[in-house]
């Protein structure tokens, strides 16, 4: 019976926000459930804030501790979810961008009218949406309105042909199309690309924090999400001679191991952990992710999306994939083989992954081949004008006559 209420409750919000008249230059933004300050809407916000000033309204909307990220920004600003001041701004905008859904923004759908874009967060090696392993489609007269109507995003974006295909499959129940599809890249690895050169602006911001790192060789864990699946690695776990060879490898190439877990990660690393000066988490330091992924020398990672950001800075790339099967079979799911679309070294093995960690510290261009290959076939729109191109098609001309590149 809740969830019939909350539906209804709902609804009805988003009816009355169809009659409210929207006020032309205001933009919201939000991310992660409000929780983070971050990913494509949060380039996207700060580009318009840089070369748009005075063109728009610029507000982002989140969880009252995302107010510290945002307070160095002129033109952003910032109200706290589900306050009557964010819902105010939220049904008045005519525009809307997301990372996962209204969610982002309003705990309630108050979109109604608004020109509503879905920046998703990464392209999807996991299988997502109505393509996750074990979902069911609700069904009902306000299923099937929601759908129909609250769930149905104006456009999407796609770094390839490829990624589209998967975005019209995942998000079918969301009325998706493949006009409404941009095939513009994303805004977070515009600043991938415009920053690559400037890498080491990153790592003295992480040198910064982390003084006693300083002009270390950095490798970086950053694992993903596991729904279902409580286990989770650390290289702290390792013991015996995995961890004297790991010693030895960072002793030898001046390096360290920085780990950041996924942000909604829930499960706990199993096992007693060691004490190592040469890993350290820094899940917990206010640190974006494309920001240190610029700052990374080596990615370990087993499934995360950050892998195929991570290729467009032709660095080396270790999959850690100690559940492979289980992760595939009983989590999301995959679209690919990874052995297809790793763009680097697969290890399945503790002992596999210490050597290829001295492999690849020792030939960065070990996987070069294999990373210019996945980006063709699933980054080839990552050309580093996604904001640009959702200024000029979404924000500066009138939607109505705007079609898709394909």
């Amino acid at each position: 019976m809740k969830y019939y209420i909350k539906q209804f409750i709902n609804i009805i919000f988003y009816l009355i926000s169809c009659l409210v008249v929207k006020k032309k230059n205001r933009i919201v933004f939000g991310a992660w459930f409000g929780d983070r300050y971050g990913d494509n809407p949060r380039f996207l916000v700060e580009w318009l804030s840089e070369h748009r000033p005075s063109e728009f309204e610029l507000i982002w909307i989140g969880k009252e501790p995302v107010f510290t990220q945002i307070s160095n920004h002129d033109h952003i600003r910032f109200y706290k979810k589900n306050s009557l001041t964010a819902m105010y701004y939220a049904i008045t905008a005519k525009y809307a961008f997301f990372s996962h859904s209204h969610t982002d923004i309003s705990n309630l759908n108050i979109f109604g009218k608004c020109i509503t874009v879905q920046l998703w967060h990464g392209i999807p090696l996991k299988r997502i949406g109505d393509d996750a392993i074990g979902y069911q489609s609700q069904e009902g007269l306000f299923s099937q309105f929601k759908k129909k109507n609250m769930d149905n995003y104006r456009y999407y974006i796609s770094s390839s042909q490829e990624n589209a295909d998967k975005l019209l499959s995942a998000f079918q129940s969301f009325n998706i199309t493949r006009d409404k599809i941009l095939s513009i890249g994303q805004p977070r690895n515009d600043f991938l690309i415009e920053q690559k050169d400037q890498s080491y602006r990153y790592k003295k911001k992480l040198y910064d924090l982390l003084p006693e790192i300083k002009d270390k060789t950095i490798i970086t864990y950053m694992p993903t999400f596991r729904d279902a699946t409580g286990k989770n690695f650390s290289f702290q776990l390792l013991t015996g001679k995995d961890q004297e060879r790991l010693e030895g490898v960072l002793k030898k190439h001046n390096a360290v191991i920085v780990e950041k877990n996924h942000y909604a990660e829930s499960g706990a690393v199993q096992g007693q952990a060691a004490v190592s000066p040469n890993i350290l988490s820094i899940s917990k330091l206010p640190f974006d992710s494309q920001e240190l992924l610029l700052a990374t020398d080596v990615l370990v990672t087993d499934y995360s999306s950050c892998y195929f950001d991570f290729l467009l800075l032709d660095r080396p790339i270790i999959h850690y994939a100690f559940d492979y099967q289980s992760y595939g079979s009983v989590d999301r799911g995959f679209y690919y083989d990874l052995e297809k679309v790793c763009g680097g070294s697969l290890v399945m093995t503790e002992e596999d992954l210490v050597a290829s960690l001295e492999e690849n510290l020792t030939s960065p261009d070990l996987h070069k081949a294999d990373r210019t290959k996945v980006i063709e076939f699933l980054l080839n729109d990552e050309t580093g004008i996604s904001n640009e191109e959702l200024y000029k098609r979404v924000l500066s001309t009138k939607p109505e006559a705007m079609k898709a590149y394909s």
